[in-house]
């Protein structure tokens, strides 16, 4: 009678946020940052599921197109988990794998694209904080490779893609290992 029989929730769970933008400097226990959980080798995720908190580096994943920040594993996707505010009818992008050079043989193409995303979210100049998005690449490897590969790109703003153009992801992988063979000659 007059009540409304609905879930509210008087304000958001932002334990449910992905750990990739963590910052220790915001207060948070510096340990549980940097210790990486659910990893191997003490280096710390990038990746999480939002809803079940599973280590999701270096998989394929769901990204949600409209929440903020927000990736999902393909188990959690598969049954139409919801986290607030994550709705299972949101658009998505399906994230795969990429660790093949793409540009310069030191860096893969995951790394290009967090390079660029950490760039976009932080400013240019913000290299400290794009190395932290990053997360495999140090503040100055940033720097050099921003550099390197799209300021003094002849095709500026691009980088130079002519030694990638038409090869598919396993004659990337093989540039990448040396054993590349150019079918053209």
């Amino acid at each position: 009678m007059g009540r409304s029989r609905g879930n509210f929730q008087a304000d958001e769970d932002h334990s449910q946020r992905s750990r990739r933008k963590k910052n220790p400097s915001s207060g948070d226990n510096l340990e549980s940052v940097t210790t990486g959980q659910g990893t191997t080798d003490g280096k710390r995720s990038l990746y999480h599921c939002n809803y079940c908190n599973k280590d999701i580096s270096g998989r394929t994943r769901i990204k949600c197109a409209v929440c903020s920040d927000f990736d999902l594993c393909i188990e959690c996707f598969s049954v139409g988990a919801e986290v607030h505010p994550h709705k299972s009818h949101h658009h998505y992008r399906v994230m795969d794998i990429l660790a093949f050079p793409l540009i310069c043989s030191d860096w893969n193409a995951d790394e290009e694209m967090l390079l660029l995303e950490g760039i976009e979210m932080y400013g240019m100049g913000n290299w400290a904080e794009v190395g932290e998005h990053v997360g495999t690449k140090s503040k100055e490897a940033c720097v050099d490779h921003f550099k390197d590969s799209y300021l003094d790109s002849p095709y500026f703003p691009l980088p130079d893609m002519t030694h990638v153009m038409g090869k598919n992801r396993m004659e990337l992988l093989a540039m990448a290992k040396g054993n590349f063979t150019d079918k053209k000659g």
